[in-house]
């Protein structure tokens, strides 16, 4: 099935000699690159994990030695992390593009850090990391915004930061803006966060809240059999509660050309999320028996799949059964990525994926799951 793909879930990463640019005694918080007489080396400030390698941060430091040979690309390897074999991630745009179109994808959705971490990086380091980083995107990807949609860094934990650096990466053409799926002490529906939805909607810049393992079990976690299978299902399924937050205080209803796109969290449980909160929706009984006043009431006007049908979306790599629900959650919520250059990813083999898990879907829909819907919210023009 030969057909131009737009990838909802494409991960790069700056090089680490970005972060030479922030002041000395910001260089802590962030994962950078120390030459020394041995070779080049990788100094996290935690111990060694694709996500380090995406912008955690902490007091203890660690090293990974590069190989001479091949730097560039080890380099490059490295700073995104979880890479598999076949793909041949790069900082430069045009061999990045290249190493995609092998797996039939001309069109990108460009997202660097994924999760929200509890650590010690100042609100103004923060800040000054997403402008240096957003700049970087700005220069390097400029050339491309018809093809690819470079993700604004925002700095999260100062909302009144993060509305400044929307507008400010927004006029140079970036978008979505990246979240994290969830703050659980800061959860989506306080008022704290209103500024920020008014600004995306002003500006129409969607927001991708990519999974990030949230959700998990405390720390330390526990061994069980199939421990990692189960949290990645609660993971996925987690994302329909921040969903429901947005839904029932009200923010899809304020907002109507905010769009939220859950990432790489499978896209089945969004009909069951539409289902469910619609039919306690139209609960009479819970009514009578005074849920339906107080601070637990729902802002809404209109059943919950109005606003989620209008205004969110859920990707997924291989999902056959969020295809075959398509008749609950409407076309317009499906978005398709291939999570390059992840190993958990489909690529190189796309093709085959998409060709075996859309057999018999009308061609016309196939396409809005796999290129239109991403065209049309982020702006690309493949």
């Amino acid at each position: 099935m030969a057909r131009p793909m737009i990838t909802t879930d494409c991960h790069i990463a700056p090089p680490f000699s970005l972060v030479e640019e922030l002041p000395e005694s910001y260089r802590r918080h962030f994962t950078r690159l120390d030459r020394r007489d041995d070779g080049a080396h990788i100094v996290q400030p935690i111990p060694p994990s694709a996500m380090a390698l995406m912008g955690r941060s902490s007091e203890l430091d660690s090293s990974i030695e590069l190989p001479v040979e091949d730097a560039p690309l080890a380099l490059a390897r490295a700073a995104v992390g979880n890479v598999c074999p076949e793909a041949v991630p790069s900082f430069d745009p045009a061999a990045q593009l290249a190493d995609l179109e092998r797996d039939g994808v001309y069109g990108e959705v460009l997202i660097g850090r994924i999760s929200a971490f509890k650590d010690d990086t100042p609100p103004e380091v923060d800040t000054a990391y997403c402008q240096l980083v957003n700049d970087w995107l700005a220069e390097t990807w400029g050339p491309y915004l018809d093809r690819v949609a470079p993700a604004i860094y925002l700095p999260f934990r100062d909302v009144a930061a993060s509305v400044r650096e929307l507008e400010r990466a927004a006029a140079m053409g970036l978008r979505p803006a990246l979240l994290p799926d969830g703050i659980f002490d800061r959860p989506y529906h306080l008022a704290e966060w209103e500024p920020l939805w008014e600004a995306a909607n002003a500006l129409k810049i969607p927001l991708t809240m990519h999974v990030g393992g949230l959700r998990s079990a405390p720390t330390p976690h526990p061994v069980y059999p199939g421990v990692a299978d189960i949290a990645w299902y609660n993971f996925c399924c987690g994302m329909g509660e921040t969903l429901g937050w947005l839904t029932y205080s009200g923010v899809f209803a304020r907002y109507p050309d905010l769009h939220v796109i859950m990432t790489e969290g499978y896209a089945a449980w969004l009909a069951f999320a539409i289902q469910f909160f619609d039919h306690h929706w139209n609960d009479t009984r819970l009514h009578a028996m005074g849920i339906g006043s107080g601070p637990a009431t729902p802002k809404i006007d209109a059943p919950p799949s109005y606003y989620l049908k209008r205004q969110a979306h859920a990707t997924f790599m291989w999902d056959p059964a969020a295809i075959r629900l398509r008749d609950i959650t409407g076309l317009d919520c499906l978005m398709w990525g291939n999570d390059y250059p992840h190993n958990e990813g489909s690529f190189p083999f796309s093709a085959e994926w998409v060709e075996k898990q859309f057999a018999g879907v009308p061609d016309v829909e196939v396409d809005a799951m796999v290129r239109g819907n991403a065209a049309r919210i982020f702006g690309i023009t493949v």
